[in-house]
């Protein structure tokens, strides 16, 4: 079964579109590099990752959520990445973020796979911004 890690964390006031532009980056070298991203993915373990915009009333969240075999061999991979696509990652979360070490604290409760799920990776972007 695999582990789940969800990550929330504040975004400086008013760097909110700079966050998707952020976004819309990462898609585009993760479209022109995708065997890259394949590779990251199989180094890490990585199954499922979406990321949300959460706006609340004292500003907004980034909202992280990743599925992946092994989140210790996430973790460890990710550290030892030398990957472009970190890197992009990386210099987002310190311009936007206000703490980018910040994790929030989420006790898992229930996690469901269909073992129907298809093995193929995939990339859907929901915002209009770039497409």
């Amino acid at each position: 079964m695999t582990e789940v890690f969800i990550r929330k964390q504040k975004v400086h006031s008013g760097k909110t579109e700079r966050l998707q532009e952020w976004i819309d980056d990462l898609v585009g070298e993760a479209k022109s590099d995708s065997q890259g991203v394949h590779d990251i993915w199989e180094e890490e373990s990585l199954q499922t990752m979406s990321l949300f915009i959460e706006h609340a009333e004292d500003g907004d969240y980034l909202v992280w959520y990743l599925e992946a075999d092994s989140m210790e061999q996430l973790i460890e991979a990710r550290r030892a990445s030398t990957h472009p696509l970190h890197d992009t990652e990386d210099a987002m979360m310190e311009d936007v973020l206000e703490d980018p070490e910040e994790t929030g604290d989420f006790e898992p409760l229930l996690h469901g796979v269909s073992p129907e799920r298809s093995t193929t990776f995939q990339l859907q972007q929901y915002s209009e911004r770039s497409q």
